[in-house]
């Protein structure tokens, strides 16, 4: 059963709530992982109610143009200053702080979307700009960009989900090699520097993906054709290579050649032909 934790906010200007209870969780498990599994915040993702209030406080004022009918940033602060109530006036929806954020607020802070100052200033801006907003911007607008706000932040949270995903997976493929990957098989390499090779036929070439040592016992991993391989006994560290094996997926050699051998369209290869 899923814990019941709530999410870390609620809306602001739309009236449903935007993400479920346990929406972390759940992305965490639809990915593939367990639910429980410890996944670290992205960055992309506020960790509570006063980061998500100034994230959105941002946003808005970055929209800028056609979307929040203020062309220029001047226009902005024309309008927030004449919107905020004078210091030694009062109203009821003023918490008191409203005229003075607006003061502070420096046009780079407009022009760039980019509150300044302590958690608590900055916090306080951003109520002012979120108040500000509802006053004198469509509320489809701002509702549109709170809503664009929650689809971010759950892709960020799936991002890093697939992200642990994929590095656990590196794991596991360098702790335990499959027999076979996508078309490549596990080949029983006879030289003592491979931890791990694999063949098949690259585009019209009988080609060895390998990670091994180098003659500086630093891991790496790179492609060879069979036929160098072969002429060299199988030692990569004399064998000419024939392409990089790269990765965006982690760090490591074992990153970089299971990388590979997911990334080519490959024919596999009978045992016998090796």
């Amino acid at each position: 059963m899923l814990p019941t934790t709530e999410p870390p906010f609620d809306p602001i200007f739309v009236e449903e709530p935007l993400l479920i209870p346990n929406y972390k969780e759940t992305i965490i498990s639809k990915v593939g992982l367990p639910f429980y599994a410890d996944v670290d915040r992205p960055d992309e993702a506020p960790a509570d109610e006063r980061e998500r209030t100034i994230d959105l406080a941002e946003r808005i004022l970055r929209a800028g143009g056609v979307r929040t009918g203020f062309g220029h940033h001047e226009e902005v602060r024309t309008s927030m200053e004449s919107w905020a109530p004078d210091a030694d006036e009062e109203c009821d929806a003023d918490p008191g702080y409203w005229r003075s954020s607006v003061l502070l607020m420096s046009p780079q802070e407009m022009n760039f979307g980019q509150l300044d100052g302590e958690p608590k200033v900055r916090y306080k801006k951003a109520k002012t700009v979120l108040a500000w907003a509802a006053d004198c911007i469509d509320t489809d607008v701002f509702q549109e960009i709170e809503r664009s706000q929650a689809e971010d932040i759950k892709q960020a949270w799936r991002d890093a989900a697939e992200a642990e995903l994929t590095q656990r997976e590196i794991e596991q493929f360098a702790e335990d090699p499959p027999e076979a990957l996508d078309g490549w098989t596990r080949l029983d390499a006879n030289h003592d520097a491979v931890k791990v090779a694999y063949v098949a036929d690259n585009h019209g070439t009988p080609s060895v993906a390998a990670v091994f040592e180098d003659a500086d016992s630093e891991l790496e991993a790179l492609e060879f054709t069979l036929e160098e391989w072969q002429e060299n006994d199988g030692n990569p560290r004399e064998a000419r290579l024939n392409r990089y094996c790269v990765t965006t997926d982690g760090d490591g050699a074992y990153a970089q050649l299971r990388s590979h051998l997911l990334t080519f369209e490959v024919e596999p290869m009978e045992p016998l032909e090796v």
